[in-house]
C-alpha cells in the first residue's frame, strides 16, 4: 500500500533526529459508516474495521517555540500531513502551518490546506482553545477531489489532581465520489473530560462523557436530491497513559457506545440485535518514544 509505505519512509526520517518526541499510533473500530458505500443504507451492521496509522513528532527549538509534524489518521478525515509551528508568549500559545491530505483517494494524491490554533491560559486556573484545519482551492473540479475540514473549541478548568474541560468537536470530508454524487462524512461532538493525574505518579487517566453524530450524506448534483444516514450515540471514553520510563510511554483510547439511534433520512436506522456490530467502538494504542 502506498499509505504503509509513506507512513514506513517517514518513521525512519523521525527517528535519526534527536532531542524530539515520536509517538506512533494505530487506530479502528466499528463506530463508522462504510466510506465506499454509494447510498445510503437502511441498517447499520458494525461489521466494518476500517484502521489507520499515526506517525508524529515534536521538537522545542526554544523554551517558546515548538514544532510539531506527523502523519495522521483520522476515521472521518482519513490521512493528513500536518506541520505546526507554535509559539507562547505568557498567557497566549499560537500556532500555525501547512497540512495535506494524502492518497485519501486514487485521483487526488495530496489536497493542501492551513491549520491554526490559538490558546489563552490563566496557568492553574481556566484556559481556552480553538483549532481549526481547512482544505484550500477550488470545491470539485473532478471526480476524487475532496475538502477536508476540523474545528474544536475547548473551555477548561483546574481542580486539584484533575483538569475538567468542556469540547466541541466537527468535521468534515467531502469528496466527488462520481461524475454526478458528492458525499459528505460528517461529525460532531459534544463532551466533557477529565483529565486525572498525580504527581510522581506513572499513571494517567482521562474520562469523557460525549454525546456524538455521525452522518453520510449523499448528493445527486444532477437532481439535487440528498439522502442521509445518521447515527447518533452516547460514548463513554477512557484514555490511559502510562509511563515505562523517562523515555518510553504506552498509551491506549477507548470510546464505546453505550446507546445509539439512527436514521435514513427520517426513517429510523435498524441497528445491530446480536453478533460483532453490537458493540460499537473506536480504539488508539500507541507509543511515546523520547530521544
Amino acid at each position: 500500500m502506498k499509505i504503509t509505505a509513506f507512513i514506513l519512509t517517514f518513521l525512519s526520517i523521525l527517528t535519526s533526529v534527536s532531542a524530539m518526541e515520536i509517538t506512533t499510533s494505530v487506530t479502528s473500530g466499528n463506530l463508522s459508516f462504510d466510506k465506499a458505500a454509494s447510498a445510503p443504507v437502511s441498517s447499520f451492521q458494525g461489521t466494518k474495521f476500517p484502521w489507520g496509522i499515526s506517525v508524529y513528532g515534536e521538537k522545542y527549538v526554544t523554551d517558546n517555540t515548538s514544532i510539531k509534524a506527523g502523519i495522521f489518521y483520522d476515521p472521518v478525515l482519513r490521512y493528513t500531513i500536518n506541520t505546526l509551528f507554535q509559539y507562547q508568549y505568557n498567557f497566549f500559545k499560537l500556532g500555525v502551518g501547512p497540512f495535506f491530505g494524502i492518497f485519501n483517494t486514487s485521483q487526488t494524491i495530496m489536497k493542501s490546506g492551513i491549520t491554526t490554533t490559538v490558546k489563552i491560559e490563566l496557568p492553574g486556573v481556566v484556559f481556552a482553545s480553538l483549532e481549526a484545519d481547512s482544505s484550500i482551492g477550488a470545491r470539485f473540479v473532478k471526480v476524487g477531489d475532496y475538502i477536508q475540514e476540523k474545528s474544536l473549541i475547548t473551555i477548561g478548568y483546574y481542580i486539584p489532581n484533575a483538569i475538567c474541560s468542556l469540547n466541541l468537536v466537527t468535521k468534515s470530508f467531502v469528496v466527488k465520489q462520481e461524475d454526478a454524487l458528492e458525499v459528505d462524512d460528517s461529525f460532531t461532538e459534544y463532551s466533557f473530560k477529565v483529565d486525572i493525574f498525580q504527581k510522581n505518579v506513572a499513571f494517567r487517566t482521562v474520562l469523557s462523557f460525549a454525546y456524538q453524530t455521525l452522518s453520510r450524506s449523499y448528493l445527486n448534483t444532477s437532481t439535487g436530491i440528498t439522502a442521509t444516514n445518521t447515527l447518533n450515540s452516547l460514548v463513554f471514553g477512557t484514555h490511559f497513559k502510562f509511563n515505562l520510563s523517562d523515555n518510553l510511554s504506552l498509551f491506549t483510547n477507548l470510546e464505546s457506545n453505550v446507546y445509539s439511534f439512527g436514521y435514513l433520512d427520517s426513517t429510523p436506522l435498524t441497528l445491530p440485535q446480536t453478533g460483532i456490530g453490537l458493540y460499537l467502538f473506536r480504539a488508539t494504542a500507541g507509543v511515546t518514544v523520547k530521544l
